[in-house]
């Protein structure tokens, strides 16, 4: 698994087995499966090998360089694995472009794995690990199609399995928008509440959260922390 601030890199099969399993209760044609805030693929990874190849598999980040990286590992890319010094990472980070380097540059030569938050002085066995799991986790998510932009772009889907990952309630949302870095901006938790009740009409929606509001179900917690995961349908 790569590092990713905020990933699900230690509950990722889990929480695949768990949204699986109770999509499957439910008669419910499942037409595809969907990620609006897909980052390293924590759980997505694990997805395919459950639901199989007759379903569409769709993946999104508001982050382009991020889904860059995921397009470009697809076809063979593979991420740098070499020193990369403080002048190079801050010419990364302001240079105004987006590319599939700074999408795996960004976080894993950065402090807590927080996109171009802080350079920090990387293990370089770290790097390394991480860009042959990149690679990895391409070849097991092949028919992923991904795309960049926010997460109401996917709100014309129907007979979908839709999991969301979003920034938590009253945290900062940190990502690129057009040319110009952002490194806070506050992510509207009503606005997405409310998009993921339109979406439950017709899709089954499921959240990571440490809260959500009464009308979603409380389906599995992490005993290790706070961590939940609830649904709405």
């Amino acid at each position: 698994m790569t590092t990713y601030h905020g990933g699900k890199k230690r509950i990722g099969k889990k929480l695949a087995e768990v949204i699986c399993d109770e999509s499957n209760s439910f008669d419910f044609a499942i037409k595809g499966y969907c990620e609006p805030f897909c980052g390293m693929l924590g759980v997505y990874q694990h997805i395919p090998e459950l639901l199989g190849d007759s379903v569409n598999y769709l993946a999104g980040d508001i982050n382009k360089s991020v889904i860059m990286m995921w397009k470009d590992a697809q076809k063979g890319w593979k991420p740098p694995v070499k020193k990369i010094s403080k002048k190079k990472f801050n010419d990364l980070k302001y240079d105004g472009k987006f590319s599939a380097e700074k999408g795996f540059v960004g976080h894993m030569y950065t402090y807590r794995a927080v996109f171009f938050d802080g350079y920090f002085a990387h293990n370089m066995s770290k790097i390394k690990h991480n860009a042959e799991n990149v690679v990895k986790i391409a070849n097991k998510t092949k028919n992923v199609k991904f795309s960049s932009g926010n997460y109401d772009r996917y709100s014309k889907l129907k007979n979908y399995i839709i999991y969301c990952d979003p920034p938590y309630q009253d945290t900062e949302q940190r990502f690129y928008v057009g040319n110009q870095y952002k490194d806070r901006l506050q992510f509207d938790s009503k606005k997405f509440w409310n998009w993921c009740r339109m979406m439950s009409k017709n899709n089954i929606i499921f959240v990571s959260e440490y809260k959500a509001p009464k009308d979603f179900k409380l389906v599995w917690k992490d005993s290790k922390n706070n961590e939940k995961l609830f649904m709405l349908a």
